[in-house]
């Protein structure tokens, strides 16, 4: 039930979150030029309705088109949202939530049953008449029906929210805010449940407090403060560093492992979110727009005229019930010498179904992976990766959502409590189950294995300097590259590219003819100059090691209506060949460097750039 719960949730964040920008843009005009704004002026003024009728429910309504069926699905959708906007007379941002995703599954389910149907010419009249029709009737479906229910369903949950507020009950709902906070829920109540009713009372009134309910970062500083003043070992020395990201940088996600730990630390932030509400409440504070991320920063960008201070004082208050509930519990466990519970789960790979590692045992890509994969995964990857580099670790370090994990991650990082999703997810690479992205025993293990397995430089050893190990640096050889050559055709220039690569022992024989036929299929000739041709996938059984050459033309060599000027053929073992291609990439984007190696004498300056 509760992995239905947060996957309904994270489709409701992820209409939203990719558009908080356009959202926040829509706050600063508010804030700053509507009559009782910081500048007011009737002029500018004017942005504030446009904005907010039809610019962010459209937004709303092609993101989540495009989540469930692509650029179609994103089109149409907002053309069948375009039908309860103009069939109503509020905001409609419930409505795009549902006809975006609605009219996204009708125009799937329609390319789904003509999959392979359609002849041949006749392709983009059919794609463009079915988004056409079919979006005029969903169009029509919501101004007529869908808009009227939105609008009375609007209506009533507004006139709750009134009635609870107007008779100070507004507090009482942190009693199950805060708990789906800490299971991971918060981005889907934020921004499925309050912001579309706090949009509303703003556009009336200029502000509304159901922008405070989930943002506010009072009762998670409070929690993070108690471990750093009372906890001992790991969690009290992660605790400064989760205050940091926690207040300053809106990760909320970085305390909640702290409560999972202790869950009957759950009533401090109840209580420390309670009494920011009543204050709040008493005086009549709000927001003029969604604070996302929910970090001191933009909560006080969003406060209203004359209210920064009142808005200031709410989050203090917050906080310090937050610590005063939560450091008897948090003292008393450091007396009984607890820290955070040692992790149940163990890096062990041999335990493990997974078998995305490469042959040789090294682990190519670790992936971080969290409910919405932008803020806890995206913190602890970035971490993580700064460890191996400084370690002269040579190895992918990235973040997704748990459910969109990559089919090539070797290992997947993740907390306890999506465990069993990523299970589902990547069922084929290892697993690392940690409690805190910040000092987790089990990262310390992981960076260990990757010492065991993927080997580890000396010199590098906290130096910030990554380096590749000796098999890596036989990749590409100064040998390997030739410089000044004259011009000749594709086919020579390929073939001679291929047997460069069988002299250097990297690729067999047939291996050249499997890269003239890739050449068939398709160009290889990526811009500015640069070709890579490479065999075909069906000829990776003859790559005996990964390596690439580099063939110089100062004049050329005619690939179609282009010309490329290096020509760099490449061999990878399994998909190593994407490792070389990132390199390359990142090697190129600097246009004097390009120039310099389609134009030198000295093979060594591209030695130099590649290796």
């Amino acid at each position: 039930m509760q992995q239905h719960v947060q996957r309904f949730g994270r489709a409701l964040s992820a209409m939203v979150m990719p558009n908080i920008g356009a959202f926040i843009a829509w706050g600063f005009i508010t804030a700053l030029f509507i009559p009782t704004g910081w500048w007011p002026s009737p002029t500018l003024a004017q942005l504030v309705d446009p904005m907010l009728v039809y610019l962010l429910p459209l937004l709303i309504a092609y993101t989540a088109g495009r989540n469930v069926a692509g650029e179609r699905g994103g089109v149409i959708g907002v053309i069948a949202t375009a039908g309860v906007i103009v069939g109503s007379e509020i905001p409609m941002f419930i409505g795009a939530m549902i006809m975006g995703p609605l009219a996204g599954y009708v125009i799937k389910q329609f390319d789904r049953l003509i999959d392979g149907k359609v002849k041949a010419g006749f392709e983009m009249l059919v794609n463009n008449f079915s988004i056409g029709i079919l979006g005029m009737l969903l169009a029509i479906l919501g101004f007529y029906a869908i808009g009227t229910i939105v609008s009375e369903l609007t209506e009533w949950i507004s006139l709750c929210a009134a009635w609870i507020i107007e008779h100070s009950l507004l507090p009482l709902v942190s009693i199950f805010v805060e708990p789906a906070k800490v299971l991971f829920l918060n981005n889907a109540i934020n921004h499925g449940i309050f912001s579309p009713i706090g949009l509303e009372q703003a556009r009336e009134t200029g502000e509304s407090i159901m922008f405070l309910l989930e943002t506010n970062p009072g009762p998670g500083l409070g929690v993070l403060l108690a471990y750093w003043m009372f906890a001992e070992g790991n969690a009290k020395e992660s605790a400064p560093g989760a205050v940091i990201i926690q207040f300053f940088g809106g990760i909320h996600e970085i305390y909640f492992p702290y409560i999972l730990a202790r869950p009957v630390l759950i009533l401090a932030p109840i209580a420390g979110s309670a009494a920011g509400l009543l204050f709040y409440s008493l005086t009549d504070a709000g927001l003029v727009a969604p604070a996302s991320p929910g970090s001191i920063i933009s909560v006080l960008a969003m406060a209203p005229k004359g209210k920064t201070v009142v808005v200031l004082l709410g989050i203090v208050i917050s906080a310090i019930v937050s610590f005063v509930v939560a450091s008897p519990f948090v003292r008393r466990a450091s007396q009984r010498n607890r820290t955070l519970p040692e992790n149940r789960f163990k890096y062990n790979p041999a335990a493990t179904t997974g078998t995305s590692a490469a042959s040789d045992g090294r682990i190519r890509k670790i992936v971080f992976a969290c409910d919405a994969g932008m803020g806890s995964s995206a913190l602890g990857a970035t971490r993580f990766r700064n460890r191996t580099e400084d370690l002269g670790i040579d190895v992918e370090v990235t973040n997704s959502s748990v459910d969109a994990i990559p089919k090539d991650a070797d290992v997947v990082v993740s907390q306890a409590v999506l465990a069993d999703r990523v299970e589902r997810s990547a069922p084929q690479a290892e697993k690392v189950v940690i409690n805190n992205f910040l000092g987790d025993e089990n990262l310390d293990a992981l960076l260990e294995e990757l010492r065991r397995r993927n080997g580890e430089d000396e010199a590098a050893r906290g130096s910030g300097v990554k380096v590749r190990q000796d098999g890596e640096n036989d990749v590409l050889r100064p040998e390997n590259i030739l410089v000044g050559l004259a011009s000749e055709s594709k086919e020579a220039a390929i073939r001679r590219a291929g047997e460069l690569l069988v002299r250097g022992g990297y690729v067999e024989e047939p291996y050249v003819d499997a890269m003239l036929r890739r050449e068939q299929l398709a160009t290889t000739y990526l811009g500015m100059g640069i070709a890579i041709p490479h065999g075909t996938s069906d000829a990776k059984e003859r790559v005996l090691r990964s390596g690439i050459v580099v063939l110089q033309y100062p004049e050329g060599v005619d690939f179609g209506d282009e010309k490329a000027h290096l020509v760099i053929g490449i061999a990878g073992v399994g998909d190593e060949h994407l490792d070389i291609l990132a390199r390359l990439s990142a090697s190129l984007e600097d246009d004097d460097l390009l120039q310099r190696l389609l134009s030198t004498h000295d093979p060594k300056v591209i030695y130099n750039a590649l290796k």
